[in-house]
């Protein structure tokens, strides 16, 4: 709206003027001089753009709106000239967010309904965290910088991978792929078990909790002494170095002939299998009565508590001997009460040991073990006996008069060999031989030892 500056000065001149009697001449821009002492009133007609003003002698001045001045004497006098047009309204309608104009302390006025472009329905150009998510710029938009929640305070939706940890859903976010740090890709604090190897941490992880494989539950390769039994390589694993108990520090199970004395089970172990040193084989000591022979400490050892047999009780050999010096050509009858005596001091029960020998071979032949004892036993019985021990058939039984015992498997025979025959018959030569011909043989000793 334009003002008539002219006229809106005068009108204002004069109500100051009246209001202080003042002389209207002080108001600059009028043209018609006052007379001093005068009084004017204005008052403001009822017609639109018209004032009047009523001095003290009774003269009515009207100014109107097209800028011209009328007093009663019919002297018409021009105030001022109004350019513009004067009946426009100073005032309208008040600013409204949505009607598209953008007015007062609007940001942006897109005159839509629609809360999630660019500007929103309180007239407010959208940003992250006004809570409304912007379609095609924002994924998300919960008005709060949380960044623990489902929405990030960047108006991203929360994800593993963005470097913020979610409340509930996630134990960590490192915001790399790198599954050997702390924090695996899924989002997850890494741990034994979880099947990633953790650099630094874990020398395995097979993501299983089979402590008997390669890779048992502590993540660390399977070895003798983790107390994991691991399938197919370890008999036990007990942790421990202690080689006494049930399990050796090898992880392999304690037993007799590991070399290891297992405690409250075993006397000894000295991990070999001779049966004749202080170790027996069944790991206990060796003593006399345990029926083997201690090799260098006993004699014998016949495993009984007999003394008068062929082992005494002190494992030393109670060994029943004959011998006798027989003469080529001539009979043994000289040496036949000695036999027989031999023969009915031999004990039975013992004997571990029967040997044939004589002045022509004083090695001779052996028989040892429990045939020994049956050879003994029958020879003092005389009853007949047809036995192979150590590579040979030994034989005893009757020939001529006597007992006859040999090493050559024929009773009664000439064969060269091992025979003891001193009763065979009065007059009769063939008394026997030790590595000769047992039929007249040369001049020697002959020897029957059983021990």
């Amino acid at each position: 709206m334009v003002v008539n500056r002219s006229w809106f000065h005068a009108r204002s001149c004069i109500a100051f003027l009246a209001g202080l009697a003042l002389s209207a001449s002080a108001c600059s821009g009028d043209d018609t001089a006052a007379t001093t002492g005068e009084s004017e009133t204005a008052t403001s007609s009822s017609s639109v753009g018209t004032t009047t003003a009523t001095t003290s002698d009774g003269t009515t001045t009207a100014t109107t709106s097209d800028g011209t001045t009328t007093s009663s004497t019919g002297t018409t006098t021009t105030v001022g000239e109004t350019t513009g047009d004067t009946t426009g309204d100073t005032t309208g309608p008040d600013p409204v967010c949505g009607d598209g104009v953008v007015n007062g302390d609007e940001e942006c006025d897109d005159g839509n309904d629609a809360d999630n472009d660019a500007c929103t329905n309180s007239c407010v150009s959208a940003s992250c965290g006004d809570g409304i998510a912007q379609e095609g710029v924002e994924a998300c938009d919960d008005g709060n910088n949380d960044d623990t929640d489902e929405c990030l305070s960047t108006c991203v939706a929360a994800s593993c991978g963005d470097g913020q940890v979610q409340a509930g859903l996630e134990t960590c976010d490192d915001g790399n792929d790198d599954d050997t740090d702390e924090c695996l890709s899924t989002c997850m604090l890494a741990s034994c078990g979880d099947g990633v190897i953790q650099a630094g941490v874990e020398e395995c992880d097979d993501g299983n909790d089979d402590d008997t494989d390669e890779c048992p539950s502590s993540c660390l390769p399977a070895v003798c002494g983790d107390t994991f039994v691991q399938a197919g390589v370890e008999e036990c694993d007990d942790g421990n170095n202690d080689d006494t108990d049930e399990c050796l520090a090898t992880c392999v199970a304690a037993s007799c002939g590991d070399g290891q004395v297992q405690a409250g089970v075993e006397e000894c172990d000295d991990g070999n299998d001779v049966d004749t040193d202080e170790c027996l084989n069944a790991c206990t000591s060796a003593v006399c009565g345990d029926g083997i022979i201690q090799e260098g400490v006993e004699e014998c050892d016949d495993g009984n508590d007999v003394d008068d047999d062929a082992c005494s009780n002190m494992c030393t050999t109670n060994a029943q001997g004959f011998s006798a010096m027989f003469t080529g050509g001539q009979d043994g009858e000289a040496s036949c009460p000695d036999w027989n005596s031999f023969r009915m001091s031999l004990t039975p029960g013992g004997y571990t040991k029967v040997t044939l020998r004589g002045s022509n071979d004083m090695t001779g032949v052996s028989c040892t073990g429990p045939s020994a004892d049956t050879i003994c036993g029958n020879l003092k019985s005389g009853t007949a006996t047809n036995i192979d021990c150590d590579g040979r058939t030994w034989r005893v039984g009757s020939c001529g008069a006597g007992i006859e015992i040999n090493a050559n498997g024929n009773m009664c025979s000439c064969s060269v060999g091992y025979t003891v025959r001193p009763c065979i018959n009065q007059g009769n030569p063939n008394w026997g031989g030790m590595n000769t011909t047992t039929c007249n043989a040369p001049s020697q000793t002959l020897e029957v030892i059983c021990e």
